[in-house]
C-alpha cells in the first residue's frame, strides 16, 4: 500500500510551497505498486529516506535516484514504488522550485533527474539529518533549510505571478496574445521566461490548468454532462474536449471511473 501524509511548510515558504509530504510503500503482491500520475504543472524535490532503487520511472525505463527532482509532466507518468520507499518531498508551487534555487524549471519538464547534480553535496547531508530525525524535527529541518536558502538569493527574477493568475482565473482558456497585452511583454519574452520559471510553455501550461479543472469537476460528479464540461471549460465543442481528455489520459471521459482506478492502484 501507499501512505501519504501531508504537512504545512512555514509561512515564509507558502508563496513557494504547497506542502512537504511524506510517502511510502508496503511490501506490495507484485512485488511492487504500480502508481500512475496525471498531467500536472508542479515540481518536486524528493529526499530518500531509503536505501535507494525504490522508484522506478516506467516513462525513462530506469530507477530515480535516491534524491531527484521531478515535473512538470504533460503527459501520464507511470511510477514503481518498491517495498521500503520512504521519501520527503518538496512540492513546489508553479515556479517555486526556481524562485528559490534559480534552476530552470524545462529541465526537469516530463522526467526525474538527480538532485545532486544540480545542488550538490548538500542534498546528501540534509537526506542524512532527515533520516536520523524524528518526524517533526524533519519538518522543521526543511523549513530552516529553505528559508536560508531563500536569503541567500541575491538575484532577480522576473515575476510571472500575473500571468498565472490570469490563466488560473480563466481556467486556461486566455491566449497568448492577451497575456501579452495585460503583462505588457512580447511574446518572445513571455515564452522564455515562463518557461525557465515553469518549465512549460504558456500554451501547454493552460491546457493543464483547464485539464485538471475537469478533472476536479468529475471528481465532485461523475454523471455530468460531457456537453456541459465542454462549454464550462472553454473547448471548441464536445468533440474538442473528448480528444483533449484522450490526448492527455489515454482513455474516453466516460472511461474516467476505470481510469481513476488504475490511477490509484
Amino acid at each position: 500500500m501507499f501512505h501519504v501524509h501531508a504537512f504545512n511548510p512555514h509561512p515564509l515558504l507558502r508563496q513557494y510551497i504547497d506542502a512537504y509530504l511524506v510517502v511510502s510503500a508496503d511490501q506490495a503482491e507484485s512485488g511492487y505498486i504500480e502508481y500512475i500520475f496525471l498531467p500536472h504543472v508542479t515540481q518536486s524535490l524528493v529526499f530518500g529516506l531509503d536505501t535507494g532503487n525504490t522508484v522506478y520511472s516506467c516513462n525513462q525505463s530506469a530507477y530515480c535516484a535516491p534524491h531527484f527532482i521531478s515535473g512538470p509532466h504533460d503527459a501520464v507518468r507511470r511510477v514503481r514504488l518498491f517495498p521500503g520507499m520512504k521519501k520527503i518531498v518538496v512540492h513546489f508551487k508553479p515556479g517555486g522550485l526556481f524562485r528559490i534555487f534559480h534552476l530552470p524549471a524545462q529541465y526537469f519538464n516530463n522526467c526525474s533527474r538527480d538532485a545532486t547534480v544540480f545542488l550538490g553535496k548538500k542534498i546528501k547531508d540534509i537526506a542524512g539529518l532527515l533520516r536520523n530525525s524524528p518526524l517533526s524535527r524533519s519538518i522543521e529541518l526543511m523549513d530552516e533549510w529553505l528559508t536560508g536558502e531563500i536569503q541567500l538569493q541575491k538575484k532577480s527574477i522576473r515575476n510571472m505571478d500575473e500571468v498565472i493568475r490570469l490563466i488560473e482565473l480563466n481556467k486556461g482558456n486566455i491566449s497568448i496574445s492577451e497575456l501579452e497585452q495585460a503583462t505588457f511583454t512580447t511574446k518572445r519574452t513571455l515564452e522564455r521566461h515562463f518557461l525557465e520559471q515553469f518549465g512549460l510553455h504558456p500554451k501547454t501550461f493552460s491546457r493543464l490548468v483547464r485539464f485538471n479543472g475537469v478533472i476536479r469537476s468529475l471528481e465532485s460528479n461523475l454523471n455530468v454532462k460531457w456537453r456541459q464540461l465542454a462549454d464550462a471549460f472553454g473547448y471548441y465543442d464536445q468533440s474538442h474536449f473528448i480528444h483533449e481528455f484522450k490526448n492527455l489520459t489515454g482513455g474516453l471521459p466516460q472511461d474516467y471511473a476505470t481510469l481513476k482506478s488504475g490511477f490509484e492502484k
